[in-house]
């Protein structure tokens, strides 16, 4: 080997040397080396400028938009019993308003008016209850004087209702040949009384009727009249009950024909070829099944037309049952009262002044009796003639009779032609809203935008339709609603506070609480100084995530920068855990200290 290479090997061995020492010096660190590069990078701060502007906090609910409910119109047949359809005024399509003739039956209308409360008996004058006040408010809606709407049917509701007749093209229900000869012999007892009355005046005998015979007399009057009411109160009672029944069977008729006409539409498409659930060809067993079901079906629509049928006719012998108690008790009363008349006649044929006592009591009671008769004998209002539905107008959505026709269910179905917009709030925000407030009802994605009023908030929670720990809200649109928004379930933002003007406002994140329970924010200034400045919070927007402030001690101004968290870097060499505690700090920034105002969300509910 020469000594050039062996030089050239001593070289090389001398700098892998040098560089695996200056390798190791890099590597290995001293104690305090160690130490400084444990200790945690300084923290920042997280801050936000103050904003200046207007604020306002809202409710946010959901809105579903939708026509009113279809309803079926049944008909309860007419005042001789004989239900025959001589008329259908109104086409599928066309509008039914409040006073319209929904049908003509055996030549007789049926009347649509507007009302919660359903029809359940006839209206006749003297009647009292709150179906006379929904006719009375109906009357005035259509132009017609009542009188006073307080839920008597007297002479002014029964001009009225004739009046409504006329317009409808028709003459009113008139007393019956019964009614008219109860009150003309009601007068001629009257006119018999004063005679008898004007021969005590001229006797000149003391003797007269004994008083216990008198009081006697007097109690059985007052019993027939007893008898009368309870009478008529029963026959109210008795007929309302077999009406009831009577709907019942009618409602259950309407059901049985649409299930076995369903039945029979999927048997007919199955015939067809095509199985109603699966697309495809039937198989003998689903062809025999879905026979059995249309059968089944068949049974049950034959068994609910003769229970119809029974109801029905039911209802109208209970009708005359009721109807023959009430006139015998009137004839007991009318005896009674003739009773009585007679014996204080023949105790007059001997004067005296018990003797015209009794004649004058004989007057007034002819009296009394004759007045109740003309106010209870008028114009009525059968309850066949009359329909109330709670929303008009509607749209004749389909007829389901035809003239000649004797109805075995509805004769018409209608649906309203009125929007419903509804929703439900939380009892938190329940106690915020009022009917009245304005709302704005809007989805993005479709381009709707709509104004609308809350025009009901329920006053307790749950409902048909409602969970029962929420509020039914009801609102009205403002203006025209577009077709895109019917059958859409809408975002509803209701503003129930707002400022007074631009005010000073932050993020919630940046207040936090004092020791002594006052309300402070961090400034960061300038020069990278932080200060702390004491703030009374004000509206709190919660859909903005900010809240109002003023300043108490210290200077703060719009544009100044608050602390709203800190941000902690991780340092280099520490582990997943370190980590994790950083950015638990980080979470926590903000002040556990101050309680967090609630953050508006929208209320899917």
């Amino acid at each position: 080997m020469s000594r050039r290479t062996i030089l050239a090997m001593v070289t090389a061995i001398a700098v892998l040397a040098a560089g695996l020492g200056w390798f190791a010096g890099q590597r290995i660190k001293s104690p305090a080396d160690i130490a400084a590069e444990a200790q945690p990078p300084e923290a920042s701060l997280i801050t936000v400028p103050v904003e200046q502007r207007d604020l306002s906090s809202n409710i946010v609910m959901r809105g579903q938009v939708a026509f009113t409910e279809s309803t079926d119109i049944s008909i309860t047949g007419s005042a001789d019993g004989v239900a025959i359809v001589t008329r259908l005024p109104k086409a599928e399509g066309e509008q039914l308003a409040e006073g319209d003739v929904v049908v003509e039956v055996a030549g007789r209308p049926v009347i649509v008016l507007q009302g919660e409360l359903p029809v359940f008996r006839s209206l006749t004058p003297t009647l009292e209850g709150p179906d006379v006040r929904q006719l009375e408010e109906s009357l005035v809606r259509l132009g017609f004087d009542p009188g006073p709407v307080d839920g008597i049917y007297d002479a002014a509701t029964e001009a009225a209702v004739v009046e409504l007749y006329r317009d409808a093209g028709y003459k009113a229900d008139e007393p019956t040949a019964d009614e008219i000869d109860r009150v003309e012999q009601a007068r001629r007892t009257l006119r018999e009384a004063r005679t008898q009355l004007a021969d005590a005046k001229e006797g000149s005998s003391a003797a007269g009727l004994p008083q216990s015979t008198r009081l006697e007399l007097d109690r059985a009057v007052t019993n027939a009249e007893e008898n009368l009411t309870l009478a008529k109160e029963t026959r109210d009672r008795e007929v309302g009950a077999a009406w009831a029944d009577t709907e019942a069977a009618r409602n259950a008729l309407t059901a049985a024909q649409t299930a076995k006409d369903t039945a029979q539409t999927r048997l007919d498409a199955a015939v067809a070829g095509t199985h109603p659930d699966t697309g495809v060809a039937p198989t003998p067993e689903e062809l025999t099944e879905l026979t059995r079901v249309r059968d089944e079906a068949d049974v049950t629509l034959a068994e609910a037309t003769t229970a119809e049928s029974i109801a029905s006719t039911t209802e109208t012998d209970v009708k005359r049952e009721q109807d023959s108690a009430v006139r015998n008790a009137e004839i007991d009363l009318e005896v009674a009262k003739a009773s009585r008349t007679e014996s204080i006649t023949q105790a007059n044929e001997t004067g005296g002044q018990d003797g015209v006592t009794s004649a004058q009591e004989s007057v007034r009671d002819a009296e009394e009796a004759l007045a109740r008769l003309e106010a209870e004998t008028g114009v009525s209002f059968p309850a066949s003639e009359l329909i109330f539905l709670p929303n008009l107008p509607a749209e004749v959505q389909a007829l389901r009779a035809d003239v000649g026709d004797v109805p075995q269910g509805p004769v018409m179905t209608v649906t309203g032609s009125g929007l419903k917009i509804t929703g439900t709030i939380s009892a938190a925000d329940r106690s915020l809203l009022t009917e009245g407030a304005a709302a704005i009802m809007e989805d993005d994605e479709l381009g709707i935008r709509l104004d609308a009023t809350v025009a009901f908030v329920a006053d307790n929670p749950g409902g048909p339709d409602v969970a029962a720990d929420r509020y039914a809200v009801r609102l009205e649109p403002v203006g025209e609603v577009p077709e895109d928004a019917i059958n859409q379930n809408l975002r509803v933002t209701i503003p129930f506070a707002s400022t007074d003007g631009e005010v000073l406002a932050v993020p919630l994140a940046a207040l936090s609480a004092g020791a002594d329970g006052s309300s402070r924010v961090e400034v960061e200034r300038a020069d990278g100084t932080v200060e702390t400045v004491a703030v009374v919070p004000g509206l709190n927007a919660r859909a903005l995530g900010l809240v109002e402030i003023t300043p108490v001690d210290g200077d703060l101004e719009a544009g100044d920068r608050v602390v709203v968290g800190r941000n902690v870097p991780v340092a280099a060499d520490e582990d997943d855990g370190a980590e994790d505690d950083a950015d638990s700090e980080d979470s926590d920034d903000g002040g556990s200290e101050d309680e967090p105002a609630e953050v508006e969300g929208e209320d899917e509910g």
